[in-house]
């Protein structure tokens, strides 16, 4: 039975303008008089999403060449979330004002919500050519670079970010997220720390700086980091399974287990958190439990040979003799040699009475990993 799994640190989008203030939806949809249209199209942060999609149709139903409607109406879109019609306005509003930066940027945005680097990288350069002097254009554009594994080029972006506005938090999470991945440790904790004194609410940097103080041993600045990151944002699922491993790798099981719990309670489509869940039920004791968490890792991820060794070694504590051999079957056809299920598969043979199919597999263990019987016999489940 192993366990090696792990989810990566991230970068963070720098978006520019005033935060809009979600206010509660309008009672009923009505069309606003003209004056009212334009200031729930153009107005302040008081007026929220549903208003300024409102005006600005308003608007366009009078004047449909008005760039700016057009743009204000798809920042709203994709802010609520309706990427395909954001583009659509912001598409339009290009159309009519290819000049302007920030429709560039914007629309860059949406390709990058929808994970499309390349137009997103295309949308940032035309608002860098058109406004050099903008940080969150380097920025975004170094993110985006960053994610396509353009690894110089976007540390160039980022420091061409910061010498414009060497305030800007977002900018020094994501430079020091790119040193951190690159294995620049130093630079990497130099621009988390600066990410955090200016914005000290930003979660992802103290989860990133989290794991640099877990690779570097240092537990217990690790593990305070990382409830920082929780405290702020207690729906970061990737902080709390990595908290959960160090738990784990400290043999606190009752704690790893609530940070898996956590962890799936908020984003229920990762195996490898079921599966981390399956072993530590395991460890447990509580073998129901960690059965129905590896058969949801294997519904997630079908023939993964560490978890159908892991629940063929449940399902053998459980008695489930024939069934555990299928499942070591299954993990050795997809990772011939392994030497766990053969050792797994031997013991189940020998509870079957098949002493000479038994043999044969722990001896083709022992061949392998000559201490295989040891690590069997310490990993704390009966």
């Amino acid at each position: 039975m192993k366990y090696n799994h792990k989810i990566g640190i991230r970068v963070g989008l720098c978006a520019i303008g005033t935060v809009l203030i979600l206010f509660a939806r309008l009672a009923a949809a009505q069309s606003p008089s003209p004056d009212q249209a334009r200031q729930w199209c153009f107005g302040s942060s008081a007026i929220n999403d549903d208003q300024r999609i409102a005006g600005c149709t308003a608007l366009l139903q009078t004047d449909p060449s008005n760039a700016a409607a057009l743009a204000n109406r798809g920042r709203s879109y994709r802010r609520k979330g309706d990427t395909r019609q954001a583009r659509t306005d912001l598409d339009g509003a290009i159309a009519l004002a290819p000049d302007n930066s920030g429709v560039w940027f914007s629309r860059g945005l949406v390709y990058s919500d929808l994970g499309d680097r390349d137009h997103a990288i295309a949308d940032y350069t035309h608002a860098i050519e058109l406004k050099p002097d903008n940080a969150n254009y380097w920025c975004n554009r170094g993110k985006s670079l960053f994610e396509n594994d353009d690894y110089e080029h976007a540390i160039a972006d980022f420091d061409q970010a910061i010498k414009i506005d060497s305030k800007l938090a977002l900018c020094y999470f994501n430079r020091g997220t790119a040193y951190a991945r690159h294995h620049e440790p130093d630079r990497a904790f130099a621009d988390l720390d600066m990410a955090i004194k200016l914005d000290s609410t930003n979660a992802g940097a103290y989860g990133n700086r989290a794991r640099l103080f877990r690779d570097k041993g240092d537990r217990d600045r690790a593990l305070a980091d990382f409830t920082r990151s929780l405290d702020i944002n207690p729906n970061n699922a990737g902080d709390a399974y990595a908290r959960g491993e160090m738990y784990f790798s400290a043999r606190d099981y009752a704690h790893a287990l609530e940070d898996y719990d956590r962890s799936i309670k908020v984003n229920p489509n990762s195996a490898g958190v079921f599966y981390a869940r399956c072993v530590t039920h395991a460890i447990l004791r509580q073998l129901p439990e960690a059965l129905a968490d590896c058969d949801q890792s294997l519904r997630m991820k079908p023939n993964e040979p560490d978890m159908l060794d892991t629940r063929g070694f449940v399902l053998l504590r459980l008695g489930k003799v024939d069934a555990a051999i299928a499942d070591y079957d299954a993990a050795l056809s997809a990772r011939p040699g392994f030497d766990n299920a053969l050792y797994g598969r031997g013991l189940a043979k020998r509870k079957k009475g098949d002493e000479e199919g038994a043999a044969r597999d722990i001896a083709a263990a022992r061949a392998i990993n000559p201490d295989i019987a040891g690590a069997f016999a310490s990993s704390d489940v009966p």
